[in-house]
């Protein structure tokens, strides 16, 4: 929020502070200053003259040649504005003057026409956004003055980052209430004039008052709809406002100054007299001030008159009911609208405002009248002199008052570890409160209304720590024992392990938002969508599910790199997954990989740069485990190994002949590992590439014994046998298994199984394939016989073809 240094101080006229130190108090009252700008005059040699005639300008229908003086002097200009007449006081620029962007005046020839300098506009001054004619000053400015220093006040505006839970400080006056507190400064209230008294009385009904508990509304006639004054529309634009005209002007003062949204109705297009506070019905639209029209649903509050609604409640005004120059009559709302229910209206139409923002937070119930009571008294001023006021109404009440907090200094210290006196602590958390008193070391505090963040004795010791300052804080140790490390949980352990593991293995980690689309999901071929957890609020469509998996965001981000032109992608995430069970949102530790291209960087061997594929990371994947733990890969699921809650869906987007679930020896599932499907390769246009993915159980990863930790054993110093057997097995044998065989039946010599070669053609028969094994025998204290070998291998040979069906080749 904008905060103009010059506004501040008419509630702070002792305030003595500079950009800087005013920056750092508010930092210590937990406002940062993102910014600050520094305005005022940014030209010179401009100075006020009298229009003395407006002829017509002899070779141009659209200029004028105008004849002016200041300082005693006459200048001849010709001027293309159509709002001059003779009489009024007007900014001239002479020659040699200096204008915004550097720009210098010259005397200049203007169709024939010696012009002697320019009369300026609001914009050409850098006074405002306004081109449409020249400045008109008042009558009394004294022709020949200086308007550098007259027309643009020096000012410094900051940029206040405000936290959601202090909406109170979304206002000059907010701002004001802190620093008076801080540095003990007097704040200087307002005082409207006394309202006109309303003949008539104005018909308002709350058929939602939890959504709407206090509606203020009064008439206005007589007006007179002009552009606002110039220090007005100064003030506006200092906090980034542009100036429309007086009466809308007005709303959007009193907001920036309280903290309190207004809207003006114009009371002629307001349907029966009569306003209705209600949610909207079915098939209701509003064209709103912004020129969009909106849908509106049964979750939409609005203002309606007798047929329609006329505004989106405490968002926006409708475009029907709005103020246009011929606007006579109006009807000005100040009201409280329930956070709730203007942030539910806010997100359904995806549409918010300066007022949405404060009233999601939180408007001060107080405020409403005094609002309304400025806003009579500025139109008053300056909507012309004939502005009465023949009906008003008032609806609801005020919220309850907040309730008092008892806390004793003790206990404040205690809270905050510091030494504050009973008096410094009831001084100033009295600069605060609505209603203060204070016994011996006992403090009872009011909250205003404005601050309904105040509830606890612990919001009171922050309080406290701000007002007098977090640095009187002293800085001591509050045990006198070292502090014992403390011990990782296992999900942590093991997330640390298997994130230093596939960066071990070349994989980079990406980050992903937790929220998803549907699109994304479909594109994934996820189907699911009553196990979808979802947002109440999804700020958007691209987030409108909480993620399932953690595949489709790294599938997102593969594609986006092949579009930049990466010929390979290496990248991995450990993150959360969320699904619904039993009407209950539950999350998951997931770890998830995405492979496609060079398994490493280009190297001039030739015999280095392969592609990543199925057994590749396979690899991968079983370095995530612990050193102890047996694997065994299922080409599908169903074989012993059902895959646990939430993993079903996943499935889906694996190649069905590619893939592999990945379970723990006791038959754990922790994952699947394989290939992509080929329809979820062509939805991220993929092409030819094959991409392998994985995505892993962390919490049953977490679960599996890590056992005791690996010893080195020595080298045999005896040399080892090896044999080398082809045996033919039937298509659908498994290796895993093979190996399983193979090493129950060969005995404890045997050290090694390793698969060298597949193969199937016409040297075999149909229906079967033939593997080649690699077996190694050894011992560490001798050194192994042939007959020892032999047996070993008869054996294993007998055990393969009694549960394999397996045969020698050649046999």
């Amino acid at each position: 929020m904008k905060i103009s240094l010059d506004w501040l101080k008419d509630y702070l006229p002792s305030l003595d502070l500079g950009a800087d130190d005013l920056s750092k108090t508010l930092l210590g009252l937990g406002l940062e200053v993102s910014g600050v700008e520094r305005r005022g005059a940014a030209f010179s040699g401009v100075a006020a003259a009298k229009i003395l005639s407006v002829g017509k300008h002899p070779n141009a229908d659209r200029l004028s040649l105008c004849s002016v003086e200041s300082g005693g002097e006459v200048f001849s200009v010709v001027c293309g504005a159509k709002n001059i007449a003779a009489g009024q006081i007007v900014p001239l620029a002479k020659p040699g003057a200096k204008l915004p962007g550097g720009r210098t005046l010259a005397k200049t020839v203007i169709r024939g026409v010696e012009s002697h300098g320019m009369l300026c506009s609001a914009a050409e001054l850098g006074l405002g956004s306004d081109h449409g004619g020249i400045l008109i000053l008042k009558p009394d400015t004294a022709t020949g003055a200086d308007l550098s220093s007259s027309l643009a006040k020096p000012d410094v505006v900051l940029e206040v980052e405000v936290t959601p839970n202090r909406p109170d400080c979304l206002s000059h006056l907010g701002l004001a209430r802190e620093l008076s507190a801080a540095l003990s400064l007097p704040l200087k209230r307002r005082e409207p004039a006394a309202p006109l008294k309303a003949a008539t009385e104005l018909k308002i009904a709350l058929a939602v008052p939890d959504a709407c508990p206090l509606y203020l509304g009064k008439v206005f006639s007589g007006l007179e709809i002009r552009p606002s004054p110039g220090w007005l529309c100064a003030r506006l634009e200092a906090v980034g406002l542009r100036p429309i005209n007086a009466l809308v002007d007005i709303t959007n003062y009193v907001l920036m100054d309280l903290g309190q949204p207004l809207h003006a109705f114009d009371c002629d297009k307001i349907a029966g007299g009569e306003i209705v506070v209600r949610y909207a019905k079915s098939g209701e639209r509003l064209a709103a001030l912004d020129g969009k029209t909106y849908d509106l649903t049964a979750e939409c509050l609005v203002v309606a008159d007798a047929q329609k609604p006329s505004a989106v409640a405490g968002v926006m005004g409708g475009l029907e009911s709005s103020i246009t120059d011929k606007t006579k009559k109006i009807l000005l709302e100040s009201a409280y609208f329930a956070p709730v229910a203007v942030r539910r209206t806010s997100q359904i139409l995806r549409l918010r405002s300066d007022s949405s923002y404060r009233f999601e937070r939180g408007t001060d119930p107080a405020a409403a009248p005094l609002a309304a009571a400025m806003a009579e008294q500025m139109i008053r001023e300056l909507c012309g002199k004939s502005v009465q006021a023949p009906a008003e109404g008032a609806a609801g009440r005020q919220p309850s008052a907040p309730q008092p907090i008892t806390v004793s200094a003790g206990r404040i210290n205690e809270i905050l570890g510091s030494d504050f006196t009973p008096a410094e602590i009831s001084a100033a958390l009295g600069r605060i409160a609505a209603k203060h008193s204070a016994a011996g070391n006992g403090i009872e505090f009011t909250p205003p209304t404005y601050r309904r963040d105040l509830a606890t004795e612990w919001d009171l010791a922050e309080e406290a720590a701000r007002l007098l300052g977090y640095g009187r804080i002293p800085a001591r140790a509050l045990v006198s024992a070292p502090a014992a490390a403390s011990r990782l949980a296992p999900i942590a352990a093991t997330i640390l392990r298997c994130r230093a593991r596939m960066c071990a293995a070349g994989l980079l980690e990406a980050f992903n938002q937790d929220f998803i689309s549907e699109k994304i999901l479909a594109a994934a071929r996820q189907t699911e969508a009553a196990s979808w957890a979802r947002p109440a609020n999804p700020l958007s469509e691209e987030g409108a599910v909480l993620r399932p998996s953690l595949l489709p965001g790294l599938l997102q981000n593969a594609a986006l790199n092949f579009s930049r032109g990466a010929r390979s992608v290496r990248l991995f995430e450990i993150g959360k997954t969320y699904r619904m069970e039993n009407g209950a949102v539950i999350e998951d530790w997931r770890a998830a990989g995405v492979v496609s291209g060079a398994a490493c960087e280009p190297f001039w061997r030739g015999a280095l740069n392969v592609d990543y594929d199925f057994y590749r990371l396979k690899g991968v994947v079983e370095n995530l485990l612990p050193s102890s733990a047996q694997t065994v890969f299922h080409a599908d699921s169903g074989d012993g190994t059902p895959a646990g809650p939430g993993w079903s869906d996943l499935d889906r987007l694996f190649h069905p002949g590619q893939r592999a679930a990945a379970a723990s020896g006791s038959g754990t599932f922790l994952g699947f590992v394989g290939c992509l499907h080929p329809q979820a390769a062509a939805a991220w246009d993929f092409g030819a590439r094959t991409v392998c993915i994985f995505e892993l159980d962390l919490e049953a990863l977490s679960a599996l014994s890590a056992g005791p930790a690996a010893k080195f054993a020595p080298y045999s110093q005896f040399p080892g046998s090896w044999r080398d057997l082809s045996v033919v097995v039937p298509k659908s044998a498994r290796y895993a298994k093979i190996d399983k065989v193979i090493r129950a039946a060969a005995g404890e010599n045997l050290k090694d199984v390793a698969l060298t070669d597949v193969f199937s053609g016409k040297a075999v028969e149909a229906g079967k394939i033939s593997m080649t094994l690699r077996l190694s025998f050894g011992r560490a204290d001798r050194t192994l016989t042939d007959e020892e070998v032999s047996s070993a291998v008869q054996n294993l040979m007998g055990a393969l073809e009694k549960n394999m069906g397996a045969r020698l080749r050649g046999a």
